[in-house]
């Protein structure tokens, strides 16, 4: 962000210094942390505002420090208020006045209706005989238009146009509104990581130089680093280019891959191609979920690359640099997370890293990295900071060359699970880097990944009953979390839970006892259901129906007219990373579960 520092003008310099006197006011004594959202800076500029004004009258609450230095950085061409469009003759929002002389500040909002070569404000006002001592008030939002005319109701800006007002008319400036915002929402969780409100520099924060994170490597691990033009960054997302909330989240990571020089490549629906161009996106048709990352794995080996996954409303990469718990105790895991460094890493940094990590591995050499599955990585100070068998997610992953691993098209949920699983079984381990988390609000967006969630949770559960038949032992129910699973890689020596925290063992409690039991009826009422009626001289055959996955129908085709007896244990085949395999009794029931194998007639 350096390169703009110079177009950057502190034109709120009365503004600040009224709020930095009232904030001084409050030193020493103990604010409570507040979650920064997407109208914290508007309510900073409000809180100032009233600040400034010296109303005794009015009662509010001091803006958050963060907020308070970010609202300042920002010039008044990158607020939402700012028009979209200044036509020859519009009157610069630098010197929005009121007829009255009233200063008019740009606001950080924008209302939906509003044209394009109008803009937004908000000014103070003065006490009446109504006001009372202690009330809210005393700011007023001001629609302004290219000839500085004021309004502060819809109706009239209409009358003054001369026509109805629609979302149309202000769809421009509500995608402004969130590319504005999804810049801030990085600005914001950056502050937060680096905790400026205990002090430090204002203005734009940018990420970590790559360097600071590099040091943490080994001078051998530093020679395996790739170069930029190595990576191809592809962008996960469907149905969110047309909604303020989804243009945020798909600029806020955008921004940040444009930042390090990347132009990623977005794979989404066919239906949401054209939302998604119109925003100048580099967007390709990738189909559902586990298509379109099949065809960013295959674009990247066309292209020979390494291929980098996220999903679409990621606003920052943290790294964690520090020493290991001495003991395995939440306190301990609290106190070394709480002493260790903070690093914000470039998208680009923590792929790099990952890579690094990966190829100076020793045997058997990972070709799929990732990060640590929670927001906080406090409970993995416990343990080791990178581990070989664990779960990796599917919000941020590089997959490295010489990998042929494909994600299972027959799963719509829990696919990064199963992709865990198929990389370790085909290339004999992993690589999570567990002080490295994301901040990403993943599980409540619309669209994207999430689409096939259900509020009764039966897509959640068929996928499970799916990742226990596919690889038997591997996953537990999650009691702490309703249709959710913890995965542990059998035979897997020191590997630890991925939810299990400090304690290497296993919390063996009813209600745990319970879920598992649950589940474990569930698998073995399939399992009877799919073989009922077969026996090893049972001939299976093949239905005729293809599989998303290439090597699972050929499989099927070569088991066709034989007995059980011929192919369980017995059969070779190759597996979705092209690796010889032996048929057994999970792929039997995944075969004729799915309908792609039945019992031949006598």
């Amino acid at each position: 962000s350096g390169h703009r520092s110079k177009h950057r003008v502190q034109n709120s310099h009365s503004l600040h210094a009224a709020m930095a006197k009232k904030q001084a006011a409050r030193k020493g004594k103990k604010v409570l942390c507040r979650r920064l959202s997407k109208s914290t800076l508007r309510s900073a500029l409000v809180s100032g505002l009233k600040a400034k004004g010296g109303r005794k009258d009015l009662k509010f609450e001091d803006a958050p420090e963060v907020a308070s230095k970010v609202m300042n950085s920002l010039p008044p061409e990158e607020r939402a208020g700012y028009p979209v469009v200044l036509t020859k003759d519009s009157v610069d929002p630098r010197k929005w006045v009121t007829h009255q002389g009233v200063k008019i500040e740009v606001d950080f909002s924008r209302a939906r209706w509003l044209p394009d070569d109008w803009g937004q404000g908000v000014k103070t006002t003065c006490a009446t005989a109504k006001s009372k001592k202690g009330g809210g008030g005393g700011i007023l939002t001001s629609f302004v238009g290219p000839d500085m005319k004021v309004f502060y109701h819809r109706e009239k800006v209409e009358e003054y146009i001369g026509r109805k007002l629609t979302d149309k008319d202000g769809f421009n400036g509500q995608v402004k509104l969130a590319k504005l915002q999804a810049t801030q929402a990085v600005q914001l969780a950056r502050m937060q990581i680096k905790e400026v409100n205990k002090g430090g520099a204002q203005g734009l924060i940018g990420t970590d130089a790559p360097e600071s994170l590099f040091k943490t490597l080994s001078q051998s691990e530093r020679k395996h680093l790739p170069r930029k033009e190595e990576f191809h960054f592809c962008i996960i997302s469907a149905r969110r280019a047309t909604s303020p909330e989804g243009v945020r989240d798909i600029f806020m990571v955008q921004s940040q891959l444009i930042e390090t020089g990347i132009q990623p490549t977005w794979y989404v629906d066919e239906a949401s191609l054209k939302d998604y161009r119109a925003l100048g996106l580099n967007a390709v048709v990738g189909g559902k979920l586990c298509p379109s990352r099949n065809k960013a794995l295959k674009d990247a080996r066309k292209l020979k690359k390494i291929c980098v996954q996220l999903s679409d409303d990621i606003s920052a990469w943290e790294y964690r640099d520090g020493k290991q718990a001495e003991t395995r105790d939440d306190d301990a895991a609290n106190a070394a997370h709480a002493a260790s460094r903070r690093i914000i890493a470039s998208p680009l940094a923590a792929a790099s890293f990952i890579v690094a990590k990966m190829r100076a591995a020793e045997d058997p050499k990972p070709k799929l990295g990732g990060v640590y599955m929670l927001g906080s990585c406090a409970r993995a100070f416990a343990g080791p900071a990178f581990s070989r068998y664990n779960f990796i997610l599917g919000d941020f992953f590089v997959v490295d060359h010489g990998s042929k691993v494909d994600f299972d098209e027959e799963m719509k949920l829990k696919e990064d699970y199963d992709f865990t699983c198929s990389h370790i079984k085909a290339h004999g381990s992993i690589m999570r880097c567990n002080r490295m988390t994301l901040n990403v609000k993943h599980y409540s967006n619309s669209g994207g990944a999430v689409t096939n969630r259900d509020s009764k949770g039966v897509e959640e559960k068929r996928n499970i009953a799916i990742l226990n038949q596919k690889w038997p032992g591997v996953f537990r129910p999650n009691w702490k979390r309703k249709n959710e699973v913890i995965m542990k890689w059998p035979a897997a020596a020191g590997v630890h839970d991925d939810d299990s925290g400090a304690s290497s063992a296993v919390q063996v409690t009813p209600r745990t006892m319970k879920a598992m039991k649950a589940v474990k009826k569930g698998v073995v009422k399939a399992v009877r259901k799919t073989v009922a009626g077969l026996s090893a001289t049972t001939v299976v055959k093949f239905t005729g129906k293809d599989a998303n996955q290439a090597y699972i129908t050929t499989r099927c085709k070569k088991a066709s007219g034989k007995s059980l007896d011929a192919i369980l244990g017995k059969m070779k085949f190759k597996d979705a990373s092209g690796h010889m395999a032996t048929y057994g009794r999970a792929d039997l029931n995944y075969d004729l579960q799915r309908g792609f194998l039945s019992k031949a007639k006598k």
